[in-house]
């Protein structure tokens, strides 16, 4: 059994055990999880995984869709796996390039992109699927009107995506795609309050301490030390 194969097994059992665990009493999905800063995704990973799902054809057409979503959007866990179909296309079927949303906690109104690429993906999926307009967008692998992908199943599958392509998968996390594309554009533009509306951040302070080293600095010290 392939990796690929094997994550989707794996998703499909999490799955069952959840909806177990739902009748019972309930965890974090992440109790015990050693949390910090995951590392980005370069271009070039980005470039691979994409091409990895799509040499798995209709299999691989899910993952396709939610990778994609997921560096396109740069959207929190909870938005992203909240999507449903109508978010992302109109009741004319035409695909959205941009989407305006809510933030699943209902703290602020957000806007973000969809590139061409991505639209043609969601398109194909939804219609694959045969999911209607208040369908989740990301469910299991067999589609249809299921519940969302759980963030811990998400989890998982960046952490497949990683190991797929030869990195630590233990080094990348669902942040890893949130990630990826806003310190593209920083690196690209150094327009940080651009990347903080985006990632829908309250200011750039907070915005530099998701994106950076979060480690106290020495402002003094580091002043001494580029002197003129």
């Amino acid at each position: 059994m392939n990796t690929e194969n094997l994550c989707h097994l794996t998703e499909e059992l999490e799955s069952v055990a959840s909806r177990k665990a739902s009748k019972g009493k309930r965890h974090p999905w992440n109790k015990g999880v050693k949390s910090g800063k995951r590392n980005p995704f370069s271009p070039s990973d980005v470039k691979r995984i994409k091409a990895l799902h799509a040499k798995s054809g209709d299999a691989g057409l899910r993952d396709l869709a939610l990778f994609s979503t997921a560096i396109d959007t740069m959207l929190r866990a909870p938005d992203l796996l909240g999507l449903t179909v109508k978010d992302v296309r109109k009741r004319n079927r035409v695909m959205r390039d941009t989407l305006d949303l809510t933030t699943a906690n209902k703290e602020r109104e957000i806007q973000c992109t969809l590139s061409k690429a991505t639209m043609k993906v969601l398109d194909k999926w939804i219609n694959q699927s045969g999911k209607k307009p208040g369908d989740y967008l990301f469910t299991g692998q067999t589609g249809g009107r299921s519940g969302a992908i759980t963030p811990r199943q998400f989890s998982r599958l960046v952490k497949c995506w990683a190991n797929d392509i030869g990195l630590d998968p233990s080094l990348y996390g669902t942040e890893s795609l949130r990630r990826t594309r806003s310190l593209y554009i920083l690196n690209r533009t150094g327009n940080l309050e651009a990347v903080r509306v985006l990632l829908g951040l309250n200011d750039v302070g907070s915005t530099a301490l998701y994106l950076f080293d979060s480690e106290p600095q020495d402002a003094l010290a580091i002043s001494r030390s580029h002197q003129m």
